[in-house]
């Protein structure tokens, strides 16, 4: 568990905690409030507080969650309007666990009850107690503890208790932790083991990120402006991401794990089963994407303009505009893959297919040429997605030179889209703030409409290969058609 960055103010009323957790899934949150203690968990987080004064866990009680700030802003009423809760800037002092309770030892011989005469034991005793001087305390009301007796005083012991049998009464003294007397036994050890589980400290440990282990060197998402989106990456069940350590990538090793993950989830199998089964396929090669064929379908929605009100403007200083240009061709890619696929509806997959195709999103990648961001969306749409061919590849590539002829008013259809998409997905709205939301100012401030029509006249006139993916498309695809044929002479035989 990580113990969340937290600070806590009060006034005359209110304890406000406010803990930073970015990243979470709010509906698990819970939270539990007794007396002084507070405890906080959303997974990956764990926060336990234990503070001067008592809180009250009633209807004034009040969380919500920041998703800009990634910050949880908690109220908890104090339960003595006006009581001045004092070190709350000391936060090791609040995270301290409860005092452990000393376990206070049973002695092995303890006086039950005294039903002998007083006098007369007590000059019995007394004999036979001076072996032991130091052990011998205070026989006074015959309340006395012994912590220990040698073998020769527990003979002599014995033999006083033999002497008076015929006294019908208890024994003054009485070993609780025999052995042999198997039924007192096992009750006195229950005992025993509630007392030490009772005792246990049974909070989990706590400790204070260090601020050196937060920082991060690696740059990503829109112009390389964000860093420490990825810094638990293994506990937020991110399925899109392909590489092994994103805070402490460079360009260079993200390319290369893009690489070694598209080359060990291709599937000969699978494309040449899609090769030769390819009738549902071809349904969606064949498909029109009507909407985006007239102008009149671009204006916007009161949905999409609700968007774009809440996005604030900003200034780039952009370090290499070609790549911001390249990334659009990456996004729009695989929207049109998604959008040919589901037919034009978003499904609950959609964010998960369109963040796997595009290397810009699940490999943080930036391209300096139109080849390398061609090949690598080949690469991946042949590798991942349940539906691998090379004609439907292209079928998307033609997509995006229309969509990119249109101007910048259907890429931004396309860019609020595939915001609101992220934005509602738990774990994926992550690529919202890094990279979509930017995209979204970018595009109405600063996209550039000669820029665009230049790209889409690159983008049509650029081949992508077979050959080019790397794999060996036209050998996997000739067996298939051989095993076809093999079969289909056996079936004639």
């Amino acid at each position: 568990m990580i113990t969340p960055n937290f600070a806590i103010t009060q006034d005359f009323k209110f304890i406000t905690i406010i803990i930073k957790t970015p990243y979470i899934k709010v509906s698990d949150v819970e939270l539990y409030c007794e007396g002084p203690d507070f405890t906080f968990y959303v997974k990956p987080y764990y926060l336990r507080l234990h503070f001067p004064g008592n809180l009250v866990d009633d209807d004034r009680v009040n969380a919500s969650y920041d998703i800009s700030a990634g910050e949880m802003n908690i109220k908890i009423p104090k339960e003595t309007p006006g009581e001045e809760f004092p070190d709350l800037d000391l936060l090791t002092k609040l995270l301290a666990p409860k005092s452990v309770k000393k376990i206070s030892e049973k002695p092995l011989i303890e006086v039950v009850k005294d039903n002998y005469d007083s006098q007369e034991n007590d000059d019995e005793l007394e004999e036979l107690f001076e072996k032991e001087n130091d052990i011998q305390k205070s026989y006074k009301n015959n309340d006395f503890l012994i912590k220990e007796l040698n073998s020769n005083v527990n003979n002599d012991v014995n033999d006083v208790n033999d002497a008076n049998e015929d006294r019908k009464s208890k024994p003054l003294i009485q070993e609780l932790f025999d052995e042999k007397n198997n039924g007192d036994n096992e009750t006195n050890k229950l005992y025993k083991l509630l007392e030490e589980a009772d005792a246990y400290n049974w909070e989990l440990p706590q400790q204070l990120p260090n601020e050196k282990e937060l920082l991060s060197t690696a740059k990503y998402g829109f112009n390389r402006l964000y860093s420490g989106y990825f810094m638990h990456i293994q506990e937020t069940c991110n399925e899109i991401i392909d590489i092994t350590d994103p805070e402490r990538s460079t360009p260079e090793s993200r390319r290369q794990d893009r690489i070694n993950a598209e080359n060990n989830k291709f599937d000969p199998d699978h494309y040449m089963a899609d090769f030769m089964c390819a009738e549902e396929i071809r349904h969606l090669i064949k498909s029109k994407n009507v909407w985006w064929k007239g102008s009149s379908d671009l204006n916007f929605t009161e949905k999409e303009n609700s968007i774009m009100r809440k996005l604030t403007n900003k200034q780039y200083l952009i370090e290499n505009l070609g790549s911001i240009y390249y990334g659009l061709v990456d996004l729009l890619f695989a929207y049109s893959y998604n959008y040919r696929v589901f037919e034009g509806e978003n499904t609950v997959e959609s964010p998960w297919m369109i963040g796997k195709i595009s290397p810009t999103i699940s490999c943080l990648e930036q391209f300096e040429s139109i080849e390398e961001t061609m090949k690598a969306l080949y690469r991946r749409s042949l590798a991942y997605p349940w539906y691998r061919n090379y004609e439907l590849a292209k079928k998307c590539q033609e997509d995006v030179y229309d969509l990119l002829k249109l101007g910048k008013r259907a890429i931004l259809k396309v860019l609020l889209e595939l915001k609101d998409l992220f934005d509602h997905h738990d774990i994926y709205y992550i690529y919202s703030k890094i990279l979509l939301d930017d995209y979204c100012i970018w595009c109405q401030t600063k996209a550039s409409d000669k820029a665009i029509r230049s790209l889409a006249h690159k983008l049509h006139h650029h081949k992508v290969l077979k050959s080019d993916t790397g794999w060996h498309l036209e050998e996997y695809e000739h067996l298939a058609l051989e095993d076809a044929q093999e079969q289909k002479t056996m079936d004639l035989k």
